[in-house]
């Protein structure tokens, strides 16, 4: 049983297995929001997700047969992990494409990471998580950083109502899957799990497609350019695959406050790697916000790292 003065510990001792996560999320999922830009730009936006997410469980899949992984779920918990495949994945997905066909890559990618936000406020109110001061500031001079990123862009949010609210809802629904996964903790080998949650949320989004997508796919498969081929192959093996695993693995075991904030990089990331395909280059507001984001990942990993390295291990 683990003891009060081991739980510093234990917190640092998670911290220290997130790092390779952490950079794996920011830079596939950052660099993601581009590329997602060019795959909906030629492929309607639920037959892309309806196309990779079922290769990306194969991946998953695949991933925990070769790790010797179990990929069964006990019957009992069939129901939840249905649950949590829809706010994780099919909820998220459904939405945030068809608000990133409405705004740019990078803008919709700062309003899909609003969910720090939302997932800290649901977790103070589901899992009675303390927010404390070093959270709370994290927070702050993260959606600081957010703010500075959309500058003069409020004004072609308010121009786009429905790619804005899809966003945020997508946002919204992605917070309440996270605090679920956190809250319920499924005792379920990661893969295996995060492989059934995408198998099960694309389900929806597979029924949806032929009556939202207005595009018959099938007779444009040869016509293609290779922009919408790398899309499809980024987001199965790279977007689908591996920055879910990295997700799935530190939004199981950070606190939710944590997991959120741990995420801010990734729309930083976007900006500026939609600069990158753009040709364009970075301004004074987008290095400001990179600094806030970055002092937000210190406020809250850089404290509770010092604390678990002071704190005594109790003896056995």
């Amino acid at each position: 049983m683990t003891k009060p003065a081991d739980a510093p510990h234990a917190a640092g001792h998670a911290l220290s297995h997130a790092y390779l996560p952490m950079a794996i999320l920011w830079l596939i999922w950052g660099c993601n929001w581009p590329v997602l830009k060019l795959g909906v730009t030629e492929i309607p936006p639920l037959t892309f997700r309806a196309m990779t997410l079922p290769l990306a469980a194969a991946g998953m899949f695949a991933v925990a047969r070769h790790a010797g992984e179990t990929v069964a779920i006990p019957r009992a918990w069939w129901g939840k992990v249905a649950v949590l495949a829809f706010f994780n994945i099919a909820g998220w997905n459904g939405l945030v494409l068809f608000g990133v066909q409405q705004l740019p890559a990078g803008r919709s990618a700062i309003l899909g990471y609003t969910m720090p936000v939302w997932s800290t406020l649901i977790a103070l109110l589901v899992l009675h998580e303390p927010l404390g001061r070093r959270k709370a500031t994290g927070l702050v001079l993260g959606m600081i950083g957010m703010a500075l990123l959309l500058g003069e862009d409020f004004a072609l949010i308010g121009r786009s109502p429905f790619g804005a609210s899809m966003v945020l809802g997508a946002a919204i629904l992605w917070a309440i899957g996270t605090v679920l996964l956190r809250k319920w903790k499924p005792p379920i080998a990661q893969n295996a799990l995060s492989g059934w949650m995408m198998l099960l949320g694309c389900a929806p989004l597979v029924v949806a497609a032929p009556f939202f997508d207005d595009t018959a796919l099938p007779a444009r498969l040869a016509d293609l350019s290779w922009h919408a081929w790398f899309a499809l192959v980024y987001n199965v093996f790279l977007a689908g695959t591996m920055a879910n695993l990295a997700w799935f693995t530190l939004a199981r075991t950070l606190p939710v406050a944590v997991s959120g904030l741990v995420s801010l990089p990734v729309p930083v990331v976007g900006v500026f790697a939609g600069m990158v395909v753009l040709g364009e280059r970075p301004g004074t507001a987008e290095w400001l916000a990179l600094g806030f984001v970055l002092a937000s990942l210190v406020a809250v990993l850089w404290p509770a790292k010092e604390r678990a390295a002071a704190a005594p291990t109790a003896p056995d």
